[in-house]
């Protein structure tokens, strides 16, 4: 990971930057050079001062809604579901600490999706793939929004239902909802405290759409089943950024570090996309996907209040 004097010794010698994940960028930052351009490999920034790059006129590219992020992190949110509804993880532990002395032992029993129910909190790009691949391997598929998707609700195969209700109803709650000032600390003591002693969460949106002390609490007392997070409030490079340390403690907790666009496809096509983005701004023309309209004269972005 870069250091902040690294990246300000950087900025003194670059015309062009290009942000990976969370390595901030403030005023400070851009003051320190003479940027034409800041490029984000991420589809929402959370780590730029977007409004400080618009007072100093650089504009700020993020990534579109690539299928191929669509798909990995799908993929990644349905193995995460698996994971915590098999225990591979506690499974796996007991081999290797010598543990395993019998297949049809109880140690480890998990429980079977067919027919089970999955709510989906957030029903976008990500909600939408997990929807088609939770219903290919036999579950049914509930969901909420901000507002209902009515005209797509038959063609999806999904049913809709007031947050609350799906909380109650559903046997696992995935959150796929971009965070917003809404979303932000959305799932709490009283959410989970609707969720059936059987059931189980998966998040692999944001780690602020969870209130993770709430969580720990209902992991430790067994008032759900069991949780399989990728995201956490705080991540790296915050310092201590990381899953909150109760999370640590516990067994019935599938843990893996923000790794939904952690497939070779997906990153390398993630790359290309900011790459030729910046070749665009070196050669004159406008880079698409700027998310500060403003320095080109044109109308504010309406999807800001997104942040992250």
């Amino acid at each position: 990971m870069i250091t902040p004097a690294e990246l300000l010794d950087g900025v003194r010698r670059c015309d062009y930057l290009w942000v990976l994940g969370e390595v901030p960028v403030d005023a400070r930052t851009m003051d320190a050079g003479n940027l034409r351009l800041i490029a984000i490999m991420e589809i929402l920034s959370r780590s730029v001062d977007i409004a400080a790059a618009t007072a100093r006129g650089i504009p700020v590219t993020t990534l579109p809604n690539l299928d191929a992020v669509t798909t990995s992190t799908a993929e990644h949110t349905l193995g995460l579901l698996l994971a915590r509804a098999r225990r591979l993880g506690e499974g796996e532990r007991l081999l290797r600490d010598g543990g395993w002395a019998q297949y049809q032992s109880m140690a480890v029993l998990g429980t079977r999706l067919v027919g089970k129910s999955l709510g989906i909190v957030g029903l976008g790009n990500v909600g939408r793939r997990l929807a088609g691949y939770a219903r290919a391997i036999g579950m049914r598929v509930l969901y909420t929004d901000r507002t209902r998707l009515t005209r797509d609700e038959e063609a999806l195969g999904v049913e809709w239902r007031e947050i609350e209700a799906l909380f109650t109803e559903c046997d696992v709650i995935a959150l796929t909802p971009t965070l917003t000032a809404s979303s932000r600390g959305l799932v709490g003591s009283r959410l989970l405290g609707l969720m059936k002693p059987d059931a189980f969460l998966v998040n692999t949106s944001r780690g602020q759409v969870i209130d993770e002390g709430a969580l720990v609490e209902a992991l430790r007392e067994r008032r759900i089943a069991g949780a399989a997070l990728d995201v956490f409030e705080s991540e790296p490079p915050t310092p201590g950024g990381g899953p909150h340390p109760g999370l640590l403690e516990l067994d019935n907790v599938t843990l893996t570090p923000h790794l939904g666009t952690a497939t070779r496809e997906s990153r390398v096509e993630m790359a290309r996309t900011v790459a030729s983005g910046i070749v665009d701004a070196i050669e004159g023309r406008r880079p698409p996907n700027v998310v500060n309209r403003e320095v080109y004269g044109e109308a504010p972005n309406p999807t800001l209040d997104r942040i992250g």
